[in-house]
């Protein structure tokens, strides 16, 4: 226990010299073009987020592409590490993008049928030279969607490329406009992405592609994710032995999960 403070305590300490001068990412990062329509929407079709981190158990749907894939897994054992006693249950559907699915009737009915607590959404375009803006009209439906059947929305913004965590402050920025419009909640995961990046260069969180996570890079998103939909600290999971990285690698991102929620309050109930 002594050890985990010992951590903390110098995690703290690295966070707040690397954090105090930036501008909030969901202030910067919204592009330029978009300035015109970063009011929220004023729509009776605007529904309150549903709140559903008390829920005596969680139905989880995932949507996404390759981005998404391993999530599942993971968070099904961090809760299980966190509470024995809390049914979860993770449905995963990969390999897409928000837009090119939002008609598909099987996920639809998927999505429909089922009393679903949460849904995180994950797939919506962007471009990696921030010279085109993609629609989001897909992803404001699945927002949508979800609430209608009381349903948690969470926006997954993707972590950055490697060597590129201006990426991550550019797409948390569109997932946040995207919030404004349709209200939602927008999980910081490139942003804690960005905070662990710059405390432990040395972790191998990218694939060799420099585009996809490894399975530590999986996990950090899980944590943030995690606490995104429990609202429970992510800092004070106790080590498991069952998930990736040593004890010294699962307090650090615990930390920088919970600090970048702290920095970006994903939900506004």
């Amino acid at each position: 226990m002594m050890r985990k403070h010992l951590i903390v305590y110098s995690v703290i300490l690295m966070l707040c010299a690397c954090s105090g001068s930036s501008t909030p990412a969901s202030e910067a990062a919204i592009p330029i073009e978009n300035d015109a329509t970063s009011e929220p929407i004023k729509s009776t079709d605007n529904l309150a987020i549903p709140n559903n981190r008390e829920s005596s158990n969680y139905n989880i749907l995932i949507l996404g592409n390759s981005h998404v894939a391993g999530i599942e897994s993971l968070l099904t054992e961090i809760f299980s590490h966190d509470d024995a006693n809390k049914a979860v249950n993770i449905d995963t559907r990969t390999g897409i993008f928000l837009d090119t699915i939002v008609n598909n009737e099987s996920i639809i009915e998927t999505m429909q049928n089922k009393q679903w607590t949460h849904v995180i959404l994950q797939g919506q375009k962007y471009s990696q030279s921030q010279s085109v803006l993609y629609p989001v009209d897909a992803t404001i439906t699945w927002i949508q969607r979800a609430k209608e059947i009381g349903a948690t929305p969470i926006l997954f913004p993707e972590h950055p490329l490697a060597g590129e965590p201006q990426d991550a402050v550019y797409v948390h920025g569109i997932h946040a406009n995207i919030a404004k419009k349709q209200h939602s909640c927008v999980a910081p995961v490139g942003l804690a992405w960005n905070q662990a990046s710059e405390i432990s260069p040395e972790l191998t969180i990218h694939q060799a592609d420099g585009n996809h996570a490894t399975i530590l890079g999986k996990l950090l998103s899980s944590l943030v994710l995690y606490e995104t939909i429990t609202g429970k600290s992510a800092d004070l999971l106790t080590f498991s032995d069952t998930l990736p990285g040593d004890a010294t690698t699962q307090a650090l991102f615990g930390q920088v999960a919970s600090q970048a929620i702290i920095n970006n309050i994903p939900c506004n109930f």
